[in-house]
């Protein structure tokens, strides 16, 4: 039976011959251009990338370190490289509606061309412009202009005058308007002269007044005609001299964009408010220079010809690739910058500024999930954006109703690209099970994998990423033994001898560690011995707690037998989980078995210290004990389990089968050994079932071992469906080789019974005794026992048996 139960040395680990692959060193190597094991997470990617219908952007799952960030980059970057250039976009100054900046598509290297080009037109035709209005032609015809119109008026007052002059009146202008005199022998009379003048000659002066008073009103009627005219016929003069310049600058690139009609609208906007503000554009330039503020509606200096260029893929091969690591909601999708300027706060065009979605249009955005969903609003106004395949840029305050300022609104910029979101399982399955748009706008799931199966194909992968590590990061190269010793590095993680690991996070880390300690061992070339000890050395900085606990176990602060044989005890396997390191210890289990009616007592679960996984377990060890022991007779007993010294949460069922053996031994009284622990789920038909962790379970139960003395009879008790994860380290495996220590494999409760306390189960009989004397008879023998024990103590007391409760009504 022992023989049969004993795991072969040869299984304990995984060694890793690399002879049929052709090399001596990672040197010979060609490093690795393609990806390790993620077959369908890629063809999920590839897939999404090559439809073009709407919502079929990409959330990837998987585990930290699988290298999917990496993977998804690298895939997106090749796919970009077939895409066609996307175009540049700039923001222009709206001449309809200041507050509404315009936004035109170019060109992919066409925008900065354009905002240069737009400069020099601006500077040339300024100055063009400031000579035309100097020039002695203009001076000429606007004096003439002006002559012609003061002409007008002087003949419209000689004409006033005249006629004032033969009514013996004369006619002054002033600051009030026009003044009437009455003249007498060539002076003027004065009020008291007017006063001893006859009444009818005043009457007759009075009426001469009135008349010339008419005529003036009539007059000045005419003066502000010649005035509007004159003003009229400056602005023409003015406009007729803007336009032949303007139109000089404007035509050639307004012909060199007919292939854009927007840009080409926005030129003929731009030349037209020159030609009609062409005062102010010279007012302007005067104001420059001598470092004056312009005149105008706005408080501060505006240059509306400017051009805000917001994206410029000149440089770009292809498609933009962008990874967003920080997305706050102005880093996406822009922001609208604001100055101070005498006190208030401004915003114009020429101050909107990007975001990286912008920056990603027409390629693809790289999100990290869990950070994404940190920032307000972000996550919401993403999919807003993705939805309507539209993206504003806005102030997020006025946006959100926190500010009542005008803002600016400028126009939405059309996207066309994909979002890549990277991210938990557990992310996901929220969005996908709370959030209905989620489901719409994120079609495509690639999930990234932690392991691949070993073959030739994946070896050889393996070994090719060792060669990139070591090129990529200038490390030492690795031998042939240094190689072999990372990819059994790699089955360690995957606890699993047929399958590597692809956390190529924990990977890179063993590859540079082994170079720095091979290079500080003045090694020229990396063997397995610099990987081993890099490795222990990992180890070394991170199992601090794990030494403080073995100290204890061996100065029995915690106590734990690893000799003798207890009745109702063993030694049950943890794993303690410490994020970056775990480590496995043994914990003593005792039980406690008696008269009673309430069946197993999880004391831990009693105590609110187990988790749900571990109370599922207790409840198997009833299901198990009432299949085996309750069809023949009522099971009447209690039973307590406890895990001694546990002040923390235990939760998972590995520890079931050692709670099943400890249970049956304190019911039939034989001892267990204690130089042998346990680990292994057991379900109610007595199967023993895999459990996680058996390489720190089995290597935590060897150092207590060795540090109490090993004795050659001590060993652990595993599942055999975890022979394939065994990947011990090589203390334990010389200590199995040697006979000092042992490792079994089991299939049922059965073995496990037979390899703890040397004694048979026994087999069940048509009447469901079991074999006399054995380990499930004595069991049987003492149920029995409690029961009459039971019955008798209850006649003692006088009490009738209950009846069958068959009805509602009995209840």
């Amino acid at each position: 039976m022992f023989k049969k139960c004993t795991v072969p040395v040869e299984a304990l680990n995984k060694a890793v011959n690399l002879n049929k692959f052709d090399f001596k060193t990672t040197a010979d190597l060609k490093a690795l251009d393609n990806v390790i094991g993620q077959k369908r997470a890629v063809s999920s990617i590839n897939f999404a990338l090559e439809i073009d219908d709407s919502g079929y952007n990409i959330f990837v799952t998987g585990s930290y370190g699988t290298g999917r960030t990496t993977i998804v980059t690298d895939l997106l970057h090749k796919a970009a490289k077939k895409r066609p250039h996307p175009s540049d976009w700039v923001f222009v100054y709206n001449f309809e509606n200041r507050d509404e900046p315009k936004v035109l598509e170019m060109g992919t290297g066409q925008a900065n061309k354009f905002r240069k080009e737009m400069s020099r037109l601006m500077s040339s035709l300024k100055m063009d412009l400031q000579k035309a209005f100097e020039s002695k032609n203009y001076s000429e015809r606007k004096t003439e202009i002006i002559n012609e119109a003061q002409n007008k008026k002087q003949e419209l007052f000689a004409e006033i005058e005249k006629e004032a002059a033969k009514r013996n009146l004369r006619v002054k202008s002033s600051n009030m308007g026009f003044i009437t005199t009455p003249v007498k022998d060539g002076k003027n009379i004065s009020t008291k002269e007017f006063q001893q003048l006859p009444e009818g000659e005043q009457q007759a002066i009075n009426n001469n007044i009135a008349h010339i008073q008419k005529l003036l009103q009539n007059t000045v009627r005419e003066l502000n005609f010649i005035d509007r005219t004159l003003a009229e016929d400056i602005e023409e003069l003015d406009a007729n001299v803007a336009r032949y310049n303007v139109e000089t600058h404007f035509t050639p690139i307004i012909e060199a964009y007919e292939h854009c009609p927007d840009v080409v609208n926005y030129l003929h906007n731009a030349a037209e408010d020159i030609i009609n503000n062409v005062n102010t554009l010279i007012g302007q330039s005067n104001a420059e220079e001598q470092n004056q503020e312009p005149i105008g509606d706005l408080p501060y200096k505006l240059d509306k010809y400017q051009v805000n260029v917001i994206i410029d893929n000149s440089k770009q091969k292809g498609a933009p690739v962008i990874y967003e690591t920080n997305p706050t909601y102005n880093n996406l999708f822009g922001r609208l910058e604001k100055k101070s300027f005498q006190g208030f706060v401004y915003t114009d065009y020429t101050m909107i500024k990007s975001g990286s979605l912008l920056s990603a249009n027409g390629g693809y955005l790289i999100l990290d999930a869990d950070q994404l969903l940190k920032h307000a609003f972000a996550y919401e106004a993403l999919k807003r954006a993705l939805r309507s395949k539209m993206l504003r840029i806005e102030d997020i305050n006025s946006f959100y109703g926190y500010s009542s300022t005008i803002s600016l609104r400028p126009d939405p910029v059309p996207l066309n690209l994909k979002v890549v979101l990277i991210g938990q399982v557990s992310i996901y399955r929220l969005l996908h099970n709370y959030d209905e748009e989620f489901r719409k706008i994120f079609k495509v799931r690639a999930d990234f994998d932690t392991e691949v199966k070993e073959s030739n194909h994946s070896l050889m992968k393996y070994i090719q990423f060792v060669a990139r590590v070591v090129s990529e990061e200038h490390l030492l190269h690795f031998d042939r033994e240094g190689v072999a010793a990372v990819i059994e590095y790699g089955h360690r993680l995957s606890h699993h001898q047929q399958k590597l690991s692809i956390r190529f996070g924990e990977l890179v880390k063993i590859i540079r560690e082994s170079s720095f300690w091979a290079k500080k061992r003045r090694r020229k070339i990396i063997s397995r011995a610099d990987v081993e000890y890099a490795v222990q050395t990992k180890i070394y900085r991170h199992d601090l707690i794990e030494e403080k606990v073995h100290e204890s176990i061996v100065t029995r602060v915690i106590n734990v037998d690893v000799r003798g044989y207890k009745v109702g005890q063993i030694n049950g396997l943890a794993v303690y989980d410490l994020g970056d390191y775990s480590f496995g210890r043994p914990n003593r289990i005792t039980i406690n078995t008696y008269i009673g009616s309430r069946g197993i007592i999880n004391i831990e679960r009693e105590a609110k210290l187990s988790g749900r996984i571990h109370d599922k377990g207790m409840l198997v060890l009833s299901g198990y004990f009432s299949q085996k022991f309750g069809t023949t007779m009522p099971l009447s007993f209690s039973a307590s389990i406890v895990f001694e010294q546990n002040y923390g949460t235990i939760d998972g069922d590995s520890a079931s089968s050692a709670e099943l053996y400890g249970l049956l031994s304190s019911l039939s009284g034989i001892p267990i050994n204690q130089g042998i622990a346990v680990t292994g789920s057991v379900n109610q038909k007595g199967e023993v079932q895999a459990i996680g962790g058996v390489n720190e379970k089995i290597e935590g139960f060897f150092k207590v071992c060795s540090a109490k003395g090993l004795t050659g009879e001590q060993g652990v008790i595993i599942p055999r469906a975890n022979i394939k994860n065994l990947l011990l380290n090589n203390d334990v495996v010389e200590a199995v080789k040697k006979e000092r220590f042992h490792i079994w494999a089991v299939d049922s409760v059965e073995d496990g019974i037979r390899l703890l306390t040397g004694q048979s189960c026994g087999v069940a009989h048509k009447d469901g005794s079991f074999t006399k004397d054995s380990v499930f008879d004595r069991v049987q023998m003492r149920l029995v026992e409690f029961a009459r024990t039971a019955h008798k103590f209850r006649q003692s007391l006088g009490e009738k048996p209950k009846k069958e409760e068959n009805d509602d009504e009995e209840e």
